[in-house]
């Protein structure tokens, strides 16, 4: 179980410039929760985001992993950011799925395949030829292969097209039942199809939590 108590966050703390972005966020999530975080510009999201993926330590409060300190968690947690070219590290995709894993071909082709892009077309393809959806699915894919617990995905649908978008969505919608997922974004259309529970943001608290239809209601459609 991953869980948040009294978490909170001041940047440049102790300066003329202290700016707090989290105060008292309590979270508990069971192993498999899908959880979308939403809120406006300013309201923690990314904050929370970096502190769920071990990447931030609080100033505030604790996050533990099993009764464990997330920051020794590390390895179980996992992050994909909106510009995934920034995160793509090697030239092509085979590649960059590999890369700093002890993994064999067969599995960088599961992974592929687990994010919808066929590894006979997709492996040998440098990276700069891919679309941007492409682009988000092949570092999705490098997450993946690591077989974390926590994954944390930030504004995964941001920018895309339609196709890309519907492409990416069917993806988030398949993955393991057991791998807890939190998507950070401000994008509600298709939140029913990659979550079961959502929270709101806003001024750095958490303003709702419970059900995607129970929290965003009409924003989340028919």
């Amino acid at each position: 179980m991953l869980v948040l108590d009294g978490v909170g966050h001041v940047y440049s703390a102790g300066t003329p410039w202290a700016h707090r972005a989290l105060h008292d966020v309590n979270l508990r999530l069971v192993d498999g929760s899908r959880v979308i975080v939403v809120g406006p510009n300013g309201s923690g999201k990314s904050t929370l985001a970096w502190i769920l993926a071990g990447l931030l330590v609080p100033s505030d409060g604790r996050v533990t992993l099993d009764d464990g300190p997330l920051s020794i968690a590390e390895s179980h947690t996992a992050m994909a950011f909106q510009h995934a070219r920034l995160q793509l590290l090697r030239p092509t995709v085979a590649d960059d799925v590999h890369f700093g894993l002890d993994i064999d071909d067969d599995a960088v082709d599961r992974a592929l395949t687990d994010v919808g892009l066929d590894p006979g077309r997709f492996r040998h393809r440098r990276i700069d030829e891919l679309s941007g959806g492409e682009q988000r699915r092949v570092a999705l894919a490098g997450v993946l292969a690591r077989k974390p617990r926590l994954l944390v995905l930030d504004e995964p649908l941001a920018g895309l097209d339609a196709p890309s978008r519907e492409a990416l969505v069917q993806v988030l919608g398949r993955l393991p039942r057991d791998l807890t997922t939190i998507v950070v974004t401000h994008d509600t259309e298709d939140a029913e199809r990659i979550a079961d529970r959502a929270l709101v943001l806003g001024s750095g608290a958490v303003t709702a939590d419970g059900t995607v239809a129970e929290v965003l209601g009409a924003a989340v459609g028919p």
